[in-house]
């Protein structure tokens, strides 16, 4: 198994697999999970004039079985770096609220637009 170790605490999940804090496109895992995020952040900003709110986006996928929230927070950077980019960061920022932010209660993010293709 070829990985990339991101400092000394990276876990090893059950099946092997290294949690980096990263998001990873290149395994069955992460390539699911990329999806399923992808899916989600277009649901929200159809539902919200475009405006992609971390928050709703994290509601959605709070029962996905490779929910994280480490994973989850490299997949906002992947989504608006990589190749083919769906989100645009803003200069709008909101407070973390609901479940699954291990703590990051009240710390602000930003909101995201959509910029990739339309659902049909």
């Amino acid at each position: 198994m070829v990985g990339v170790r991101v400092g000394a605490s990276a876990s090893v999940d059950p099946d092997g697999d290294l949690l980096a804090l990263i998001a990873d496109p290149w395994t069955a895992r992460g390539v699911a999970f990329g999806n399923a995020f992808r899916e989600a952040c277009r649901h929200v900003a159809k539902n919200n004039a475009g405006v992609v709110n971390p928050n709703r986006v994290r509601a959605l996928l709070l029962d996905h079985p490779d929910y994280d929230p480490r994973r989850l927070a490299a997949m906002w950077s992947h989504a608006s770096t990589c190749r083919d980019a769906y989100l645009k960061t803003t200069k709008r920022w909101v407070p973390i609220t609901g479940e699954g932010s291990r703590g990051n209660r009240n710390k602000q993010v930003r909101l995201r637009i959509w910029i990739g293709e339309t659902a049909a």
